[in-house]
């Protein structure tokens, strides 16, 4: 009973990351589904960082070429979360299987990570120092606004979004 309330609760903490991940890059393209309106990133970008045209063309295909990875990357970690839910949801469930599932679902997060920090290093070179400083206080505030990634059934009450403190 202990281990498998160990697996659920790597498998927990392994979505949340995912979440956490898939909801900033959500937010960050500028999709708005709460409320129905899509804005442009770039056009967000150009407005509080004050970028100019040729900056704007060259974030362009970078920016691109990182939400086509980003899709198709958490695709790849959707269908082997779906895997590893059904491995658990077994009557008798295979903790080989499981434990080879895991791998690769923190192998995909681990390429998703690094992509992200290559995205964070292309997009910077092309800023100048000030509104590189304003782009990562901008993130630094947008995840510190409070809404952590959940999943949906999980109300917000019980999510402690703290610094340091994992649910």
């Amino acid at each position: 009973m202990m281990k498998n309330i160990k697996i659920l609760g790597i498998i927990f903490s392994v979505v949340l990351n995912i979440i956490f991940v898939g909801s900033y890059f959500y937010y960050r393209s500028g999709t708005l589904a709460m409320t129905g309106h899509q804005t442009n990133h770039n056009h967000l970008l150009h407005e509080e960082l004050n970028l100019d045209r040729a900056q704007l063309d060259r974030l362009k295909p970078l920016s691109e070429s990182f939400h086509a990875f980003v899709n198709s990357q958490g695709r790849k970690i959707k269908v082997k979360q779906l895997e590893l839910v059904n491995l658990l949801a077994q009557a008798e469930p295979d903790r080989e299987a499981i434990g080879e599932i895991q791998v690769k679902i923190q192998a995909l997060q681990r390429q998703m990570q690094a992509k992200v920090i290559d995205h964070f290093f292309a997009e910077g070179k092309i800023l100048t120092s000030e509104q590189r400083q304003k782009f990562f206080s901008m993130i630094k505030g947008r995840m510190e606004k409070g809404n952590a990634p959940r999943p949906r059934w999980m109300l917000q009450k019980h999510v402690n979004t703290s610094m340091g403190q994992r649910p």
